[in-house]
């Protein structure tokens, strides 16, 4: 069997759009370990992976970024008959890994402004000359059994610039937390909303954490996921947790979750998708303001419908509330 080392750090939305290529790489025989940060290491077990290194606390691979000739390091990357490496090859790591290891290379940097297909698509291209068992979709391995209690809401993004308001988002949350639970989701990139949150909802109904681990349980407990362009919408979508992602600035054909059950909210002005100079300085923010509560939640009862088979709709005459009811062991709309 052969031994495939990928080579991938970043954001957890980096890692998440990864995983078709670690699925491909497996269901062809290969063996496969994964390098990235260690903020992910408890996601590695939902993952098909044989192994995960921690690039950034690591004694052998740390001195490499230095362009350091590790005896350890050379050690450790030789034991591998491939390494795909997701950097560019004239940075000192990637010299440092030319120069130590013995078998095949491939560097396969990721520049977001040069990225015209889809970036499963793009991070694919490697693997093609290896298999032709190629999967386009991200996928954690999860309970799907899991009995579902509340609906999740992540108003965050790692870019306050791909954010719908939170005051949208807490009119969204009222209209469907009337007959069923919801969650807020906060983060370390949601600081800022923080005393917002804690203002307008109860504090039982937020949850506060860095780990991206804590997070799984929540994904397998949802009935259905809510949030912007980020990493947390791509780790909720590869848990198979029926989502709606909402989309501005940026191009949904390049960066949308590929879940079984995603919906995209998205409505393309003239100027998108944005570069990333240009969507951090417009103030107009067209791209986002002009997504309505209605339009996310019509996203929300198609997912739903979908999913669960539902067709009863109920809404106040004023049109402030979504009513739930049971039937068939369902919550319905």
């Amino acid at each position: 069997m052969k031994k495939v080392l990928v080579i991938r750090y970043g954001g957890v939305g980096d890692i998440i759009t990864t995983l078709p290529v670690i699925k491909s790489l497996k269901e062809s025989g290969y063996s496969v370990v994964l390098v990235s940060n260690s903020r992910y290491k408890g996601l590695w077990k939902y993952m098909a992976l044989d192994g995960f290194i921690c690039v950034d606390n690591n004694s052998f691979f740390l001195p490499a970024f230095a362009g350091e000739n590790n005896p350890d390091f050379i050690n450790f990357i030789n034991r591998f008959d491939i390494v795909i490496s997701y950097t560019d090859k004239e940075e000192i790591f990637s010299r440092t890994l030319k120069r130590s290891f013995r078998g095949t290379i491939i560097f396969h940097p990721v520049s977001p402004e040069r990225i015209k297909k889809h970036i499963v698509e793009y991070l694919l291209e490697p693997v093609c000359n290896l298999t032709d068992k190629l999967s386009i979709t991200s996928e954690l391995k999860i309970n799907p059994l899991s009995e579902k209690e509340f609906f999740v809401i992540h108003p965050g993004s790692g870019s306050t610039h791909k954010n719908w308001e939170k005051e949208r988002f807490l009119t969204l949350y009222k209209r469907l937390s009337t007959n069923m639970k919801g969650i807020i989701l906060l983060g370390y990139a949601e600081n800022q909303q923080r005393d917002f949150w804690y203002k307008n909802i109860a504090a039982s109904n937020i949850v506060e954490t860095e780990s991206l681990e804590c997070l799984i349980p929540y994904a397998e407990k949802a009935h259905f996921y809510i949030g912007n362009d980020s990493g947390v919408s791509h780790l909720f979508s590869a848990a198979g947790t029926p989502s709606v992602v909402i989309f501005g600035p940026t191009s949904p054909s390049i960066w949308s979750p590929r879940g079984k059950n995603v919906k995209i909210v998205y409505k393309a002005e003239r100027c998108s998708p944005c570069s990333i100079e240009k969507m951090n300085v417009c103030k107009e923010r067209s791209c986002l303001n002009s997504i309505t509560v209605d339009d996310v939640i019509g996203g929300v009862k198609e997912i739903w419908k979908k999913v669960y088979g539902s067709k009863a709709v109920d809404i106040t005459s004023q049109g402030s509330y979504i009513y739930l009811k049971k039937e068939r062991n369902h919550t319905l709309w």
